[in-house]
Formats: C-alpha cells, sequence, structure tokens
C-alpha cells in the first residue's frame, strides 16, 4: 500500500533509510568475502603454476628471474596473511535484540516503536562501518598484492625468455 505525502511520519523515513543502510551493509560485506575467496583463489593459483611452468624449462633461470620469483612468493605470503586478516571479521551487528523488540512492541505504540528501531538500526550501522572500513583495507590490500604477485611472476617469466 502506498503511502500519501501526509501518512510519511519522520519516524517512517528514519526507519526506512536506517533499514536500507543496514540492508547494503550486509551486501557489502558479502561482496567483500566474494572478493577475498577470488583473490585467494587466483594468487594460489598462478604461484604454483608459474612455479611448474618455469620448471619444465631445461634451461636455468637466472638470478634476477630468481630474485623475481622470491618477490612473488613473499606477496603471496602477504596475500594469505591480508586474507585471513580479513576473514576473522565474521558478522555484522544486527540491532534491534529480537526478545527486547518483542517487550517493547506490547508497550509502545507503531510510531514510538518505529523510532526506537529505526535508531537500532543506526547504532548497528555505526558498529558495522569500523568492520566494514577494515575487512575493505584488508582486503584492499590483499588485492593490490595480488596484483603486484602478478607482476613479479611476469618479470620472472620475461627474465627467463631472455
Amino acid at each position: 500500500m502506498d503511502q500519501g505525502p501526509e501518512d510519511i511520519t519522520p519516524e517512517h523515513v528514519l526507519h526506512s533509510a536506517a533499514a536500507r543502510l543496514l540492508d547494503v551493509q550486509v551486501e557489502t560485506y558479502h561482496a567483500l568475502d566474494t572478493r577475498n575467496a577470488n583473490i585467494i583463489s587466483v594468487s594460489g593459483t598462478v604461484l604454483p603454476l608459474a612455479f611448474g611452468l618455469l620448471a619444465i624449462r631445461e634451461q636455468e633461470i637466472p638470478a634476477t628471474a630468481e630474485k623475481a620469483l622470491a618477490g612473488a612468493v613473499v606477496c603471496y605470503a602477504l596475500v594469505l596473511i591480508f586474507a585471513w586478516f580479513s576473514s576473522r571479521i565474521r558478522a555484522l551487528e544486527y540491532r534491534p535484540h529480537l526478545p527486547t523488540l518483542r517487550a517493547h512492541a506490547s508497550r509502545y505504540s507503531g510510531p514510538v516503536l518505529q523510532r526506537w528501531v529505526a535508531n537500532e538500526y543506526v547504532s548497528a550501522t555505526i558498529e558495522n562501518e569500523i568492520a566494514l572500513q577494515r575487512k575493505a583495507q584488508r582486503i584492499g590490500w590483499a588485492n593490490t598484492l595480488l596484483y603486484l604477485e602478478g607482476l613479479f611472476l611476469a618479470l620472472a617469466a620475461a627474465l627467463t625468455l631472455l
């Protein structure tokens, strides 16, 4: 049922906005987890593949290429560390606490209850913002290190072919 402008209360606006932000945070959290899994997958695939391809060559690997490979291994280790740290952020805050909501629902009217729920959503989103920023920053570092790992592997391959 559509509400007319005269039916929209400040409680409704606050509740809708806070609920939407909480939904966006949950979607962002899942997107970050997916990105983290992809980074680990790619990083863990390209390194052994590169080593395998270089191992089948009958030519000796030059010292400069070995240094580039060592750089790739260091990047891989750092990717794992940052990905692990980001995966330690496992849950987001969700409010209101449902038993408290049930108790309040029997005592308070619609607009008062709706404002209380909206305020709980706002509190949850504030706490979630910190966790999401931390998670995104760690995944960002893992992603940057993945690119650097690829650069080192490409450099090693080029130096081996020269």
